[in-house]
């Protein structure tokens, strides 16, 4: 993981700051606060962020990095992000052949994954998507509604990550 060394970036004193109510938070506020989040993970400048930046091509994220923006999303908003939800999510009552086959994301996939994650180019999520390229699409939006959806949902700290999962996998 980069280590910043613009002061504006260090790590925040999560013992001593003071924290709204995450149920008081605004869709816009929880947008900044991921933007945020994002920009000290990445150890990018605030402002060449945005909502619809895609974490690897226009940010540089490698693999590793959305573990460290996922633990900081969930240390800052006091929810569990599994590794893999999005994954598990698609998969719904899909048989297994319907999702993917030897990892290559399938049409009823592709069309669930749109359905879940409608911030993403639905151009490029296509069938004959192989399954470990799904991230490359991710943007910051896809994070910041993950959170809504969370604090929405009344969701904090109720999930916890699956063992077997590693940091390759999908988010």
């Amino acid at each position: 993981m980069p280590v910043c060394s613009s002061p504006h970036l260090e790590e925040p004193d999560v013992q001593n700051a003071a924290k709204p109510t995450l149920i008081h938070l605004s869709p816009a506020e929880i947008d900044q606060k991921v933007i945020q989040v994002v920009a000290d993970s990445l150890c990018v400048e605030l402002d060449s962020i945005s909502l619809k930046s895609n974490l690897m091509r226009d940010l540089g994220a490698e693999s590793i990095d959305f573990l460290d923006i996922m633990f900081r999303l969930e240390r800052e908003f006091s929810i569990k992000i599994p590794q893999r939800e999005i994954e598990r999510m698609a998969r719904g009552g899909l048989a297994p052949e319907e999702f993917e086959v030897n990892s290559i994301l399938q049409a009823k996939g592709a069309e669930r994954m749109r359905a879940i994650l409608p911030e993403l180019n639905p151009e490029e999520l296509q069938a004959g998507l192989p399954l470990r390229e799904l991230p490359s699409l991710f943007t910051v939006e896809v994070f910041a509604n993950i959170v809504k959806r969370k604090v929405a949902s009344g969701d904090l700290d109720a999930f916890v990550p699956t063992s077997g999962d590693s940091p390759s996998t999908m988010v």
